[in-house]
């Protein structure tokens, strides 16, 4: 009996260390202690993409200015990593990209209305690439479903035309609204989180 009990706690004591050593455990288990912090976030999240949904505008030159940073930052970065490269070529082709990643993203911080222009523009050439693939991929499996792919590739190849011949004025809130969704959808899945850690941590 005592040997049976001993096993049983072996068992579960390796169990428990399996389960530790499980990054997505620690990560839960992180995220359960701190749920308050995701509620917090995920309510000024939402309220942010509620902010940015009401000022479209604002929340647009807000987007250029950030990508323009982000450019920046990429481009300072590659021109570090351009010099650690061992063969000419790929020296001057990564500096190359990392001094153009610069000059855009410093274009569009002294123009950013012509960084949401810009912007827009890859919105709609995204929108049109992927309503082609949907309805490609969709066509070939149409028997299978494939014909909600078809449908939801016909909406987003209608949404880029509309886009596209609403340029530019269109522009002045198509980046902002884009990005008051994303914010909304981010905090909306944070808040969700940080309650269902909640309710587990509550049910143990």
């Amino acid at each position: 009996m005592t040997n049976t009990s001993t096993g049983t706690h072996t068992e579960r004591g390796e169990e428990t260390g399996d389960r530790e050593a499980d990054p997505a455990f620690r990560a839960g288990k992180a995220a359960a202690q701190n749920r308050w912090l995701l509620l917090v976030l995920g309510a000024v999240t939402v309220l942010a993409g509620v902010v940015a949904l009401a000022m479209p505008f604002f929340a647009s030159i807000a987007a250029a200015l950030l990508v323009g940073w982000v450019l920046i930052a990429s481009g300072v970065v590659g021109l570090f990593a351009a010099f650690r490269r061992n063969e000419g070529w790929h020296i001057a082709a990564a500096f190359a990209l990392s001094l153009l990643a610069i000059v855009t993203g410093g274009l569009i911080l002294v123009q950013p209305i012509a960084g949401i222009l810009a912007i827009t523009t890859l919105i709609i050439a995204y929108f049109a690439a992927a309503g082609i693939l949907r309805i490609y991929y969709g066509a070939k499996s149409y028997g299978d479903g494939g014909g909600w792919m078809v449908a939801a590739g016909a909406l987003s190849l209608l949404l880029a035309i509309l886009l596209w011949f609403g340029l530019p004025f269109n522009a002045a809130w198509v980046p902002g609204v884009l990005l008051g969704l994303d914010l909304i959808l981010w905090g909306a899945l944070l808040i969700a989180f940080g309650m269902r850690e909640g309710r587990q941590k509550a049910a143990v």
